[in-house]
């Protein structure tokens, strides 16, 4: 009899387990599909500068897919209000636009043109100053004459009028060799040594530049390399600078003093300067235009026989409209370069706002547009099975909803054509900007 109720209060007891167990699952159960179901919708950003930052959907782009967004859009709760449907749907469709945004948004503006100029530099605004070293040969044979004059006269007026005609900004300096003892072999040793700074390298004055001119007359040897040599150390300073340096070596012989000028000259055209060195040989023999070539061609320079003072002039004349020229082709093409280059950042920037759909791309413009026809799309779904608080006549195309997405649309595509105003203004600016620039080199290197 005990054993009979035991066994019937343990059965008992097994079954309300059983019971019990049941009934905490399927609680559990309720709760997470509560929990599921109460799944936080937050606010849809209405700032198109926040839309562009916004979260991408689930559905946003090539994951959408049109079946699978109605299962989703038929677990939407009922009655609902225009705003809450609203947030649900850009939750779920909205678009993915913070990469084309941001793309768009660091588009660097800057145009610069980095064509070489006439000196072969390539970036011609940072060039702070130009060097023009005159190195004159003061030994005896220029005083010499030839037609026109006498060598070392004609060679000082032309040297004068060219350095007063050169731009403003430009720094002079002129060295003399030979000048001192006499061209006798027994003060070659003293002329040897003659080689003298008489204008230190800094802007030009008239006065002052004609009073170092005026110092010195034509008397002894030649030591045409040790003055290339000092040259090379006048504008050593300025090795790695953002110079433009121009050497002109006037003089009517060959070295006499022991000297290798072609070797010194392979170290000034080797020196981290780029200078342009223009040799002039002032009525030379065959022995000395002979080694007053070479001398250029170590230096990487050119050279050009004188025989007049007529022939010294119109040389540096044309050396000055040569340099314009150049400087005049420079500039129209530099100028014709930076209309290139707006064009191709404008292309750049057309195509990130407005490119059509092309595979994967397609530019912030079409993707508004693919996002509003996406969430008008799941909006007449919701209208259509009555998932909407806000009812209205079936006569009515319209809902609320649609006009609430419209609106958005309105808004995007008026920050996208405000955009591309603002960052087209700053193209235009940077391009008008370099052409000046442009304009005032060409100016400041052949007003001259």
């Amino acid at each position: 009899m005990k054993n009979g109720l035991f066994k019937s209060l343990l059965i008992l007891f097994s079954t309300w387990l059983v019971v019990s167990g049941c009934s905490t699952g399927e609680t559990n159960g309720d709760k997470k599909t509560a929990e599921k179901k109460e799944e936080k919708i937050p606010e849809a950003a209405h700032d198109p500068k926040e839309i562009m930052k916004q979260k991408p959907g689930r559905f946003s782009g090539e994951n959408y897919d049109q079946k699978k967004v109605e299962k989703a859009l038929d677990q939407f709760p009922d009655n609902l209000s225009t705003e809450e449907a609203y947030d649900r749907l850009v939750y779920l469709l909205g678009e993915n636009y913070r990469p084309k945004y941001e793309e768009v948004m660091n588009l660097d503006p800057t145009i610069r043109v980095n064509e070489k100029t006439p000196d072969q530099k390539v970036d011609v605004p940072s060039i702070e100053r130009m060097n023009v070293e005159i190195v004159l040969d003061a030994s005896g044979s220029m005083a010499g004459e030839v037609d026109g004059g006498v060598k070392m006269d004609l060679a000082k007026q032309a040297i004068k009028k060219f350095v007063s005609e050169l731009p403003e900004e430009a720094h002079v300096s002129l060295r003399v060799y030979g000048h001192k003892g006499s061209n006798e072999k027994k003060e070659k040793k003293v002329s040897c040594q003659s080689n003298e700074l008489v204008y230190p390298l800094k802007s030009y004055n008239s006065d002052e530049f004609t009073e170092s001119l005026d110092q010195f007359e034509p008397t002894g040897w030649t030591p045409l390399a040790s003055a290339i040599r000092a040259a090379n150390d006048d504008l050593k300073e300025w090795e790695g600078k953002d110079t433009r340096n121009i050497v002109y070596v006037v003089s009517d012989g060959v070295e006499t003093c022991g000297g290798d000028p072609v070797k010194e000259a392979k170290k000034l055209g080797a020196l981290g300067i780029e200078p342009m060195v223009k040799i002039i040989g002032f009525d030379v023999d065959n022995a000395g235009q002979k080694q007053l070539k070479q001398v250029a061609k170590a230096s990487n320079g050119s050279y050009q026989t004188i025989q007049s003072g007529d022939d010294l002039k119109e040389y540096l004349e044309a050396e000055k409209k040569k340099l314009r020229e150049k400087w005049e082709a420079w500039s129209t093409h530099s100028y014709l370069k930076a209309e290139e280059k707006w064009g191709g950042k404008f292309r750049k920037l057309e195509s990130l706002l407005y490119k059509k759909p092309d595979g994967k791309e397609r530019g912030l413009a079409y993707i508004v547009s693919q996002e509003v026809d996406r969430l008008k799309k799941a909006a007449k779904y919701l209208k259509k099975n009555e998932k909407l608080k806000e009812k209205v006549d079936e006569s009515y195309e319209t809902h609320p909803l649609l006009e609430k997405i419209d609106d958005r649309e309105m808004d995007m595509d008026s920050f996208i054509d405000d955009l591309e105003v603002t960052m087209l203004n700053k193209l235009d600016k940077e391009r008008e900007k370099e052409q000046k620039r442009i304009e005032e080199k060409e100016k400041e290197m052949t007003d001259q």
